[in-house]
């Protein structure tokens, strides 16, 4: 007899699991960018001897991290969905969260053809923001704050 047991969204677990990996996520991009910041100012072999890895995986990763956008100047993130990450790992604060949010500035949100569809990319747009709160890593009453603020 097979028994499915769902913990809730709210949990106690399943909010460590969330912070957990959002923290996870937000030190891979913090660590590629630092990464391609020394490889501006350092040889590969150096870096290499810091991190204890041949030169080859410093290329490699040197590869990986130029793909990582760097963060928009005066914000801590590339992007508002980064921001909210950053809100649910727990590094920065609910009034950090909603003063990067309000003060970000966003693209314009791409249209919507005949059958619904949005045409082109969300990124950077205040959908971002809207599926944070979908994915768990900001609440409502953040969201709320952020509309209010950006309406004034």
């Amino acid at each position: 007899m097979n028994q499915v047991i769902e913990s809730p969204r709210g949990s106690d677990l399943a909010a460590q699991l969330l912070r957990a990996r959002e923290l996870s996520e937000v030190a891979t991009l913090d660590y590629k960018r630092l990464l391609k910041a020394a490889g501006e100012q350092m040889t590969q072999t150096q870096i290499a001897s810091i991190l204890r890895v041949s030169q080859p995986a410093i290329a490699t990763a040197l590869k990986r991290a130029a793909k990582v956008p760097n963060a928009v100047e005066d914000f801590k993130a590339a992007s508002p969905h980064e921001v909210c990450q950053r809100y649910a790992a727990g590094l920065i604060s609910r009034d950090e969260v909603i003063r990067e949010l309000v003060a970000w500035p966003y693209k314009s949100k791409p249209k919507v053809n005949e059958f619904g569809e949005l045409e082109g990319t969300t990124e950077g747009t205040f959908v971002e923001v809207q599926n944070a709160v979908s994915f768990g890593l900001i609440d409502y009453d953040i969201y709320e704050e952020v509309l209010d603020q950006r309406a004034d």
